[in-house]
């Protein structure tokens, strides 16, 4: 009515999770001017106005919704060692020796006298006399010779080392030649080395990491939203 002054207590609820106390008062004098004044935050508020003629409302959360199936990787996983292989291609130095009864080394047969073998040469490298076994010793060629580090590879007896193209080395039965055969190579060549490109196929251990993972559903409520009035 007009020259009333009408005073207004109001009351601010939250939820259990915060709560906070306000007071407003709203002058009505033909248009309505109200402040107020409080702290704290709430997702829903239950507002209830006192003295004549009244009005409330309510704000709750927004409309939930589900995600099913979700799936949750833990960083903790373990790792299992494994023995695997890989193809290598290198430059080597090849040095033979041939080992008797009593395992005394005496000098490999060149079959050629050439120190680089190319790629394409298909024969054997060196060869023993009967009675002997074959050893090669390959190592890495970096423009050094240094057998210190190097590989050992054994034959059986009556073997040759081969080479075929492609890079690769290995021990085969020596091709029938004629008697002496062995020492004249070693008159006529000596005791050298061999430097050429092989493949070798290499192990080496290797780790798979295993991960853990779980399953769940998550739950959105939408946060701060729908309204009812």
């Amino acid at each position: 009515m007009p020259g009333v002054n009408v005073n207004i207590g109001a009351t601010l609820v939250v939820n259990a999770q915060v709560s906070a106390q306000v007071s407003a008062t709203a002058m009505a004098s033909g248009s309505g001017q109200a402040s107020g004044s409080g702290s704290g935050s709430a997702t829903a508020v239950v507002l209830n106005t006192g003295g004549g003629g009244g009005s409330s409302f309510s704000s709750g959360p927004g409309a939930s919704s589900l995600i099913q199936n979700i799936s949750v990787e833990s960083g903790g996983g373990s790792s299992s060692a494994y023995e695997a292989t890989r193809t290598v291609t290198k430059k080597v130095v090849i040095q033979a020796v041939c080992i008797d009864d009593k395992d005394v080394p005496h000098p490999a047969s060149q079959v050629t006298p050439d120190r680089e073998i190319e790629d394409s040469y298909d024969n054997e490298l060196y060869r023993c006399i009967a009675g002997t076994r074959l050893q090669a010793t390959i190592s890495t060629y970096e423009g050094q010779i240094d057998f210190s580090h190097g590989d050992t590879l054994a034959c059986h007896k009556g073997d040759a080392l081969y080479h075929s193209p492609g890079g690769h080395v290995e021990c085969r039965p020596q091709k029938p030649a004629r008697d002496c055969n062995e020492r004249s190579l070693l008159r006529r060549f000596g005791a050298g080395v061999k430097i050429l490109t092989m493949i070798t196929v290499e192990k080496y251990t290797a780790y798979h990491e295993e991960r853990q993972s779980s399953g769940g559903i998550l739950s959105l409520d939408g946060g701060v939203g729908g309204v009812v009035y």
